[in-house]
Order: C-alpha cells, then structure tokens, then sequence
C-alpha cells in the first residue's frame, strides 16, 4: 500500500475506515499500483465476497486491486502512522538542534558529526573538537542524549578544555604509542589525536608500556617522532624537559549546561576560559526572572561539586556602560552606528577585536581591546598582547566631563560595598 505525500493521511484514513466498519462493512478494496491519496480511493463492503467481485471486475493489466479485511489494513495504517510520526520528529529534532547548535556557535565540524550519530540512534554520544584560543586550541565536547519517551535528541551540556600546550607544527598530531600483544601485527598500537588535553588524558590511563609524543603519523614518517613522554609498568619514568609544564600543570576545564537552547555560547565559555568576560541579556535568576549582566570565571574561587568554576556577576546596576567607554577613546570611527555596535557585540562574547587607534602623536594604530566590568573600564594591547596604557588613548575632555569622577577602580571599590549588586553563583 501506497500513500500520497500528505500530513495526517494515514490518520484520515483509519477515521474513515472505523466509520465504515460501524456500518459493518468488514472489507476494503484498493488499487496497489496507485498511490493512496483520499478515502475516496478505498472502496469497502459487507463480505468478502462482494469485495472479491468488484476487485475482479475492476482489474486491468497494470491495475491490481487488493481485497483485504478492513482491519489487516487498519493496522498497515497504524504502521505507517507511527513510522510517519517518528519521522517528523527525527526531522524535527535535527532542526532544532540544527538551529539551537548555531546558536551556541558549535562548529560546523561538529553538528555533522552529531547529526550522523543521529540518524543512526544511538541513545547517548558525546563529540569532540575544537576552536581557536588565544594561544593554540581550545577542546570542545557535545553531549547529546536521546528522549526517554521518544526519538528526539537534546544537547543538555557541552565542556571546554584548554592547556598550556604550544600550537603543533603543520600535519603534526600528538601520538600515543603503545606494544602490542607478542605476534600481533601491527607491532604497535597507534591513537592519533588533534587535542594536547585528550591526548595526554589518553595517555595517563594507559597500564603498561607507552609513548607520548608529536609527529606525523604516515609509516615513513613515524620513525622521527618527538618523545613527550613515556611510561612503564603504568608509570610516568621520563617527560621531556619543553614539556614538563604543559604536562604537570593543571588543564582548565569547565561543563556549561543548556536549558532548551539556551545558555552560554561556546565562544563566550571559551573566552571566559581565558579570563575575559561576557555580556549576555537573557539570564534567568533562580525565581525565574531575566536579567542582563556581565559574568567571569572566579579562577581564585573553590570549583563547585560539579568541579566548575564559580562566576561572578556584573549586573546593570553595576554601572558599566560599555558604548559609553568606548566613545571616551580616540577609536576610529566610533562616532559610527555600525562600528560601535558590530564592535560592541565583539566585546560582549568575550572577544579581544582589533581596533584602530589615533594616538597622542596622531599616529593610527592597531591595538586589541577587552571589557573590564570589575573596574567599569577598557584594556587595550598592542597585537602581540603587551598591555598599553589606557589614558595615552582617551579622547581630550572637558572639565565637566572629568569633574568629580573617581577613576574606574575607585568607583568598583566603592560599589563592591554593595553586595546586591553583584552576586556569585555556580555553573
């Protein structure tokens, strides 16, 4: 049995064909060859006799018509209705996750790999990758689980991780290696990885006998690795001098939780992750109510039971008025609606933007800028990340404008006393 492309069809159909059994008529007939596309195309009887003979009298060469009991066909409908309705809703769930995964700004990479595990449902998969840091990559990680009670998927967490390793060189990878069995081919067992934090994670949970190193993982090429590290008996025994600190110095880590498509963004969790802050305008208080606030990572804070760190606050009350700092610099251009609001954006997702500057010789310069809600105030730096200072950069003001302000760490001192100004909460 064929059914025309049409929503709720197969539900019409089983309608109809209960009202006709009402009427104890207990036998369909249809065309098989022909696609379904009404009750119209079901003709129903009293026996099977009678169905018989209008499915004979009916039938052509190319035209085969089916006598069936009206409720064998009932339940192909049901069938089809519950195969239909699962559909939709594997379409639906990639949609939505389509859209919630741009949203978060998850890498395209990334949403690919989720939607193939998708289509094959698998009950709980996480996926891995990574975006760009301040210095190297920073590691990401989905989860997805599917619905209890149907075949919809949700993404309810996604981690950051970052360590202090260097960028790798090109087409190089972290590679562990570790002895097969005796006899078994290959000699060595080889994990490839694009992570310095997976890659050593790996590592560290081997038992035996093992090697942390970089290099090209092609045969020919294999031979040149560089030794990070090396194990035995499933013991660290040797970690190359270059590598000591990247290999004993904590990784940072960090889960953000998704509340139906909403929550920090990977972009802002990854800057946040190295130490900026982030502006988001759709915060929700623990009664339920939206703000709008600025919130960082308090680094120098216990982590929570969860093992995230603990973030504090900047609300509207606060007093940072970010397009109001900006318009207090020599920026270029900042006298312009779209340069201040495209840069704005930047700022508020935790970015570092390159602007351009006019300094006190009148000279244009390229320089990055940041937030600094703490102190209602900016930090500039020059492209390589030396500090510069901030007041070589301000625009000349006017007694008016300067009288009775205290500086920006004055006034943060002075607002820290309220402590409902500001709060601390946990991931």
């Amino acid at each position: 049995m064929m059914l025309a492309e049409k929503e709720g069809l197969a539900g019409e159909l089983i309608s109809f064909l209960a009202g006709q059994a009402d009427l104890r008529r207990d036998w369909v007939v249809y065309n098989s060859d022909q696609l379904i596309s009404g009750s119209w195309d079901l003709h129903c009887f009293s026996g099977q006799f009678s169905a018989a003979e209008f499915a004979r009298e009916n039938q052509q060469i190319f035209d085969w018509h089916n006598a069936v009991p009206l409720p064998l066909l009932v339940q192909d409908l049901k069938k089809i209705e519950y195969e239909q309705k699962n559909i939709d809703m594997n379409r639906n769930s990639l949609e939505n996750f389509r859209a919630e995964a741009a949203a978060l700004k998850v890498p395209q990479g990334m949403i690919t790999l989720a939607e193939g595990m998708m289509e094959q449902g698998i009950e709980k998969f996480t996926v891995k990758g990574q975006v760009p840091a301040d210095v190297g990559m920073m590691d990401i990680s989905i989860h997805m689980k599917k619905s209890g009670q149907s075949d919809y998927y949700y993404l309810n967490r996604f981690d950051i991780a970052q360590s202090k390793a260097k960028p790798l060189e090109k087409d190089h990878q972290y590679l562990v290696v570790s002895p097969n069995e005796p006899g078994k081919i290959p000699e060595n067992l080889l994990r490839k990885f694009d992570s310095a934090v997976q890659a050593m994670d790996y590592f560290r949970e081997q038992k035996g006998v093992s090697e942390l190193a970089t290099g090209k993982a092609t045969d020919k090429d294999l031979q040149y690795r560089d030794t990070l590290a090396t194990m035995k008996d499933g013991k660290i025994d040797y970690v190359k001098k270059e590598f000591q600190q990247t290999f004993y110095s904590p990784v940072l880590r960090n889960s953000h939780y998704i509340d139906r498509g909403k929550g920090f963004t990977v972009e802002q969790a990854a800057n946040m992750l190295q130490g900026r802050a982030v502006f988001r305008e759709d915060m929700v208080s623990r009664a339920g109510e939206q703000y709008k606030a600025w919130s960082v990572y308090q680094f120098d804070q216990p982590k929570d039971r969860y093992g995230n760190y603990t973030m504090k606050q900047f609300g509207e009350g606060y007093g940072f008025d970010l397009k109001k700092q900006l318009s207090e610099y020599n920026i270029k251009d900042i006298d312009k609606t779209e340069t201040v609001e495209k840069l704005a954006s930047d700022i508020q997702n935790g970015n570092k933007p390159p602007v351009t500057v006019i300094g006190p010789d009148g000279e244009e310069k390229r320089l990055r800028v940041e937030a600094v809600p703490r102190y209602t105030n900016l930090n500039f730096f020059e492209l390589n990340g030396k500090p510069v200072k901030r007041e070589e950069l301000k625009k000349e003001q006017g007694s008016e404008q300067t009288l009775g302000h205290a500086s920006g760490k004055e006034k943060s001192q002075k607002r820290e006393k309220n402590k409902e100004q500001e709060s601390s909460l946990s991931l």
